[in-house]
């Protein structure tokens, strides 16, 4: 993977094919690779004549590895994407967010619009506006139990154990993830939701132990819509080819 410098940490890309650009921001404690590339997203988005854009988030994949809580955060992570698509010469672009990354997406929607087209919000809820029981500052609570073992937390809730397991194997680096996980991101409000102008498809698992679902999330966006997978959980949607296809389908039509 080819690499930038922002903020003063260097972070990994990759740029996949021509046409309108459509940039993948993964999930905590994990990578581009391991949360898009394996799945078959690059192939699916491809296929609708779509430029695809990974980016490792810093502190994961092959990005710079920071134990500090001070380079991570909400706005730290959303700069990172503008500079990438700086770095690229990109006016604008499509994003493709999950979990954390439809934290970072949402706050680039309502942020920076001018950089955003449509976009996706995957794996995710209504939490991302405040709204309990699957708030950021609760699951990022979870997070940090589980990261701050050294050794597996067999005692854990088996979808909190996961992501000691995905930052040691996945995201290569746990303490890494522990600072992404201490670090602040706030809740977007619903008068910030309000003023996002262009449209958002809002993704959910019926069964998501981990963000819950986003019915009021994607009622606060205007032109918000949402669909929800019965019977998936947080992890099985990344996989899901449907998933794929229903958001390349959704970005093709909207663009």
């Amino acid at each position: 993977m080819p690499n930038f410098v922002s903020d003063g940490h260097s972070l990994n890309y990759v740029v996949h094919g021509s046409g309108p650009p459509v940039v993948l921001l993964h999930g905590i404690c994990v990578s581009f690779a391991g949360n898009f590339a394996a799945w078959g997203w690059i192939e699916r988005l491809s296929a609708k004549g779509f430029q695809v854009i990974g980016l490792d988030f810093r502190g994961h994949g092959g990005s710079d590895k920071i134990h500090d809580a001070s380079a991570y955060g909400t706005s730290k992570l959303a700069g990172d994407v503008v500079a990438l698509l700086d770095h690229l010469a990109i006016d604008r672009a499509a994003l493709v967010g999950y979990s954390l990354g439809s934290v970072i997406a949402l706050r680039l929607l309502h942020d920076s619009p001018q950089r955003c087209g449509p976009s996706v919000l995957v794996a995710t809820g209504d939490g991302l506006i405040g709204i309990p029981p699957y708030t950021i500052d609760e699951v990022a609570t979870q997070l940090r139990e589980a990261l701050a073992r050294p050794d597996f937390p067999a005692d854990l809730p088996s979808h909190v154990a996961a992501y000691w397991t995905f930052a040691t194997t996945v995201g290569g680096d746990r303490e890494a993830a522990l600072a992404a996980a201490s670090a602040s991101c706030p809740s977007c409000s619903t008068e910030a939701a309000a003023k996002i102008a262009v449209p958002v498809l809002v993704v959910s698992g019926e069964c998501d132990p981990v963000l819950g679902r986003g019915p009021r999330l994607a009622q606060a966006i205007p032109h918000g819509r949402y669909v929800e997978i019965p019977g998936a959980d947080h992890f099985m949607l990344a996989r899901d080819a449907s998933v794929q296809t229903a958001i390349a389908e959704f970005l093709a039509a909207s663009m």
